[in-house]
């Protein structure tokens, strides 16, 4: 399938750039157990519990003989990780793949290799490893151009889930069931839903991370998402009104949609993260909101891999580059609007858009309106 041929190409190019670190920090090695680092590499899931930091397999990067990948897991996921995660590898232009596969009352460190011989590198704790977590999270930052092509389809799908949901929902409908509606809409598109938060009128203002309870919505309601594909992650928020917007209310989500243009326009290769944050939160008094109203929540930072990897602020010294993903979520005054943004040659791209979902246009960009129905 072509699809499964440009996943090994993408592979290729992954491994390349782990050989020049590898050859940069002196090992032939590398170990790969961080969630993050393994979907960044195979683009598939390598959870069973989403609600664990840990994955069910590792890998093992041989770059002396190679490159060549050692999927190391136990005998539970070794055919499940075969027949579908990892079926793609199974290509004559696939780099060389070997299992090892331990049963599963046994752990998987027995398995990796040891620092006895040629020198080996990890991202996580690993007996006599050279800890290489920053180097990884640094290569794992900049998408390849197959990845960004995915994380559009990502972005645009989790955007529609979050329409599909919005529209069925009324102001007697509860958090709960409202949180339904938007893990339903994500899972029928293929999207993990790693977050989930709803609030209804009552919780707003008053909780930035309003995870769903039994209160109904009431005249305002907002929903919020991080859906999940090939590793990747796209975050988004959508508010909905069951009344008319009154004159104040449309000038408060105004000012917010220019206080996110400050963040966006900030966003570009070679801007220092923390001066883009300074940069948006400096927007917010000068857009009528309190000065220091950006310290009631985080604004987002570097994401792709994770819902964020750090919320950034004004002293994050990570400088962007082109290929790099952010997501930033300003809020205030009963109103949030949020995205994710791949960083471009020319700037920044934001991704969340559903043609059909209300917008504005903010500094030639479209952005999305508030739903009135």
């Amino acid at each position: 399938m072509a699809d499964d041929v440009a996943l090994r190409a993408d592979l290729r190019d992954k491994l390349t750039g782990l050989a020049e670190l590898a050859a940069r920090r002196g090992v032939e090695t590398i170990v790969l157990r961080d969630p993050a680092a393994l979907t960044w590499l195979l683009g598939c899931r390598v959870n069973v519990p989403q609600t664990l930091d840990a994955a069910c397999l590792d890998v093992v990067v041989h770059l002396a003989d190679g490159p060549r990948i050692e999927i190391v897991t136990n005998a539970i996921e070794a055919p499940r990780l075969r027949d579908t995660e990892l079926a793609w590898l199974d290509g004559s232009d696939a780099p060389g793949t070997s299992w090892s596969v331990v049963p599963w009352w046994e752990g998987r460190d027995a398995a990796l290799p040891t620092t006895s011989g040629a020198p080996v590198g990890t991202d996580r704790p690993l007996a006599g490893a050279l800890d290489l977590a920053a180097d990884l999270r640094a290569l794992r930052r900049t998408l390849t151009p197959h990845q960004s092509g995915q994380l559009r389809d990502v972005a645009a799908d989790t955007a529609a889930a979050a329409s599909e949901a919005a529209l069925g929902l009324e102001p007697t409908t509860s958090e709960h069931a409202a949180a339904g509606l938007l893990a339903a809409a994500l899972l029928r598109r293929g999207l993990d839903p790693v977050v989930l938060l709803v609030g209804g009128v009552d919780r707003l203002d008053a909780h930035r991370h309003p995870l769903p309870t039994a209160a109904a919505l009431g005249r305002r309601g907002m929903l919020v998402a991080c859906g999940r594909r090939h590793g990747l992650v796209a975050s988004v928020t959508r508010i909905v009104s069951f009344a008319p917007l009154t004159a104040e209310e449309q000038d408060g989500y105004r000012r917010l949609l220019a206080v996110e243009q400050a963040f966006l326009d900030a966003t570009r290769p070679g801007a220092r993260l923390g001066d883009v944050v300074a940069s948006g939160t400096t927007a917010y008094a000068a857009h009528g909101f309190d000065p220091d109203e950006w310290h009631r929540h985080h604004q987002g930072g570097l994401t792709g891999w994770q819902p964020r990897e750090f919320p950034a602020d004004p002293g994050s010294d990570v400088v962007l580059d082109a290929g790099q993903v952010v997501a930033w979520n300003p809020s205030g005054g009963g109103w949030k609007v949020e995205d994710t943004t791949l960083v471009t040659s020319s700037g920044c791209e934001p991704l969340v858009h559903d043609p059909t979902w209300p917008t504005l246009e903010v500094a030639g960009r479209p952005r999305p309106d508030v739903l009135v129905r």
